[in-house]
């Protein structure tokens, strides 16, 4: 009896002891890679209680009860949470390390888990990837490897290794993927490298397969199937190398890899089933289309949203389910053909077979049915095999068909030669036609381009070289889309020189077609303003109302005729230059010997565009004696260099024209000889040059005061207008004057003329940016005038010098409300109701909220 009672009670204190051995892994040698699996002798331990993962691992090594009830986990393996409301789990690990070990420094490697974790040795922290914090996804596809600081390891005893994890995809969590192992940093970090960089060396190959494919199609764009299996393989190459741990070390942000991944694996499956279709010759059908369709729109989703989530439910439910539909069309594509006997639908097949196997084991793998390699990137060799083997075979068809063609070159050569002697006799006679309608609208043309400007002050010159000649009854004649114009005008009493530089949409009759249109419009508006004794309004005035009598004559040719073109005035008493551009080469300006260009942002598109009204602005610029100006068509930069495998190399350097002005000493035919050196035209060549000869005149006998003044009574008056005319003749004088461009401002609101108002604003804003009232209006005038970047940009300027502006603050809601930032919005509207909560506007403002 006390036998028995003793062995009970050595079976009570041991045996527990001998089962917990067990289950906690012996390591013998660091020295080498230990797999830290789970296995029938040792596994790993996973809880969703909440625990301290220093204080547990303290209460374990010390012999304590840590009061955590764990449950077995096999690693690698998906565990299940059991509540949507738990979002971290813990998962613990117990090994006993060998007593030494030679390895300099100690590593391990934990596989691929979701999402964040924190991982802990013997209590101290070793690693963590992401932010506990976030709620957005981070790494959930990352393999973790982390080094032991030297020390921590207990030799010879027990140690404990706590993962503090937390999920992003309900219920999955823990370890899903890889392997666990822990050994020599070397070693670890050797295989971990090796493993990746060979995937890649394989994609290399993979990519220039694609590259290969695509370049077939650019040399012959009729065989599509190149173009499909050229974009099959590339977004396979970039697919896969998404799921590579080196995409990590790249920097670019996890959310939008995984949105070009989804966006990838969406539309893979659709490019090689329209691959098979097109190389085989099948008509698209509607099935095809409506799936087509549908996996853009997917698409077009992934684009937009930002829910990683939402791109899971879609792919492993819409997304994969529906790749069933194109399966079949492409077994029904391939069957087909294999009725036919055709050889190489049979080979395809073999190789869809195998892509589609790896692609399903894949996609169970990645649903975590079970825990399976990708092997697509393998797969997709032996599909490379076969397609080899059927361009081989192509190649060997249509060398054979070569062969019987030559049996009978001889005569089907005679049969062509004599179809294009009849070919080259009517074309000479179409072209004798083609030459007389050039040669009648080259005369026509010739009387337009002309350079009527009389005056002492200035000094204008032409130069033009259109890239169509003609040979007609023993003449040479040009043709082409460009245009110069000059004459004079009197404006208020004073006297101008107006000009023009333009470019015509087209080539040869077409572009000599809107250069026609635009002399005989731009000429009849320079005879009437004459024939009327001069033009009463401001320089502006007649530069806005010939605009739109252009883009009113272009606009009614329903997009068959555009023209980029400058349009200037210049005072010859005073210098002042009024212009716009519209979508034409930057006009540029020599002074002291170096050329730089007068503006460097587009305003205007070209004239004949619908809607081009509204951008519509009239630019300033004060010249200064000896002053030159060069206007050009966009043929003055494009210049061919040369030729490469890749085609014809032009010129895209839109400052080596400046160069070539400072060369030249700004003379017009010395800059097209420079030209020609650099390369060859390819389109019109045309220029216009302007140069200032005297000191300018300026009216300076008035203050600043006395103009405000006569401005403050008009504007009591509310004669708007008149002050507008009034204060744009001083607006040389004063134009490093931020109360005059206030007061031309505010005139302009009155008028609603909000571009106007914006820039006149902006000036001032600019010459004071300390001052609330100018950062405010040019934030108001530009919302006004629906240029809602550049209002916030002017608006947040005004916050930052008054946070409490009542009327700042309405108008920030305002801004971000049409810009659909809605959160921004609420934050200032909120910020206006603590001042004045029965504000009207903010109240009407609030209810869109």
């Amino acid at each position: 009896m006390q036998i028995r009672s003793a062995i009970v009670l050595i079976s009570i204190l041991i045996l527990p002891n001998v089962l917990l051995s067990e289950e906690i892994q012996k390591i013998s040698s660091f020295d080498s890679i230990v797999s830290l699996n789970s296995t029938d002798t040792h596994t790993w331990e996973i809880t969703e209680e909440v625990l301290d993962p220093k204080q547990f691992s303290f209460s374990y090594l010390n012999g304590e009860d840590p009061g955590i009830k764990t449950n077995p986990y096999k690693a690698p393996g998906v565990y299940r949470v059991s509540q949507e409301s738990i979002h971290k789990v813990y998962i613990i690990k117990k090994f006993i390390a060998p007593e030494t070990w030679k390895a300099a420094g100690i590593s391990v490697r934990l596989g691929t888990l979701t999402d964040k974790d924190k991982t802990y040795l013997n209590g101290e922290l070793i690693g963590e990837t992401g932010d506990m914090n976030s709620s957005e996804p981070q790494a959930y596809d990352r393999i973790r490897i982390y080094s032991i600081p030297p020390g921590l390891i207990r030799g010879g005893k027990e140690n404990i290794l706590v993962l503090e994890v937390k999920k992003f995809f309900h219920p999955e969590a823990g370890i899903e993927q890889d392997r666990t192992e822990i050994g020599d940093t070397r070693l670890i970090q050797g295989n971990y490298y090796r493993a990746e960089y060979t995937k890649i060396a394989l994609l290399m190959i993979y990519l220039t397969v694609g590259g290969y494919f695509l370049f077939l199609f650019i040399r012959r764009r009729t065989d599509t199937e190149n173009l499909y299996f050229g974009l099959f393989t590339i977004f396979l190459v970039i697919y896969q190398f998404l799921r590579n741990q080196i995409k990590y070390e790249l920097g670019i942000p996890f959310l939008y890899m995984k949105k070009t991944e989804y966006i990838i694996l969406t539309s893979l499956i659709p490019i090689f089933t329209n691959f098979i279709r097109s190389y085989f010759k099948f008509p698209r059908g509607r099935l095809i289309n409506g799936l087509d369709v549908i996996y853009g729109i997917f698409i077009l989703f992934y684009l937009i949203s930002n829910n990683i989530l939402l791109y899971n439910k879609l792919n492993s439910s819409a997304v994969q389910l529906g790749w069933a539909a194109y399966i079949v069309l492409i077994f029904y594509y391939l069957i087909r053909k294999i009725r036919t006997k055709d050889r190489d639908a049979l080979l395809i097949l073999l190789g869809v077979f195998v892509v589609v196997l790896s692609t399903i084991l894949d996609t169970m793998s990645n649903r975590n049915l079970f825990v399976f390699p990708r092997t697509v990137g393998y797969a997709f060799f032996f599909f490379i095999i076969s397609i080899a083997t059927i361009l081989a075979n192509k190649f060997v068809r249509l060398n054979e068909e070569v062969e019987e063609l030559n049996e009978h070159l001889e005569n089907k050569v005679e049969e062509r030669t004599q179809e294009l002697n009849e070919s080259l006799s009517n074309i000479n006679k179409l072209k004798t036609q083609q030459d007389g309608d050039y040669f009648l609208t080259s005369l026509l043309i010739r009387p337009l381009f002309t350079n009527n400007t009389e005056s002492p002050s200035l000094k204008i010159d032409f130069f033009s070289k259109q890239k169509k000649s003609i040979l007609f009854k023993e003449k040479h004649y040009e043709i082409g889309g460009d245009i110069s114009i000059s004459g004079n005008i009197a404006i208020q009493g004073e006297q101008y020189t107006v000009f023009v530089n333009g470019d015509a949409m087209g080539k040869s009759i077409q572009g000599a077609g809107g250069a026609l249109v635009m002399g005989t419009v731009f000429r009849s508006l320079l005879t009437r303003t004459n024939r009327n004794g001069g033009y009463s309004r401001p320089p502006e005035s007649w530069l806005k109302e010939s605009f739109l009598e252009l883009q009113s004559i272009f606009e009614s040719f329903d997009g068959s005729m555009y023209i980029s073109v400058v349009i200037g005035l210049l005072n010859e008493r005073t210098g002042a230059l009024y212009y716009i551009n519209a979508e034409h080469p930057w006009p540029v300006l020599y002074r002291d010997g170096a050329a730089g260009f007068l503006e460097n942002e587009l305003t205007l598109r070209k004239i004949g565009i619908p809607g081009n009204e509204e951008n519509f602005f009239v630019k300033f610029f004060q010249l200064r004696k000896h002053d030159i100006l060069i206007l050009g068509s966009d043929g003055k930069d494009d210049v061919l260099l040369g030729n490469d495998e890749r085609g014809r190399i032009v010129n895209e350097d839109e400052t080596k024209f400046l160069r070539t002005v400072e060369e030249s000493n700004a003379d017009l035919k010395g800059i097209y000889e420079r030209t020609l050196k650099f390369g060859e035209l390819t389109d019109d060549f045309t220029l216009l040059k302007l140069e200032y000869l005297v000191d300018p005149q300026v009216k300076n006998e008035i203050s600043l005061n006395e103009v405000l003044e006569q401005a403050n009574t008009l504007y009591k008056k509310k004669s708007y207008s008149p002050i507008v005319d009034y204060l744009n003749e001083y607006k040389i004088i004063f134009s490093d004057k931020e109360e005059f461009f206030i007061m031309l401002g505010k005139s302009y609101l009155k008028l609603k003329d909000f571009s106007s108002a914006s820039k006149s604003f902006e000036r001032a804003a600019n010459l004071n940016p300390n001052r609330l009232e100018s950062q405010y209006y040019a934030s108001y005038s530009s919302k006004l005038n629906k240029d809602f970047q550049k209002a916030e940009y002017f608006g947040k300027i005004a916050y930052k010098l008054d946070q409490k502006y009542l009327n700042n603050l309405i108008n920030l809601a305002d801004i971000y409300k049409n810009l659909n930032q809605t959160e921004e919005a609420k934050k200032f509207a909120e910020k206006a109701l603590v001042i004045d909560p029965k504000h009207p506007i903010l109240l009407k403002l609030t209810d869109v909220f």
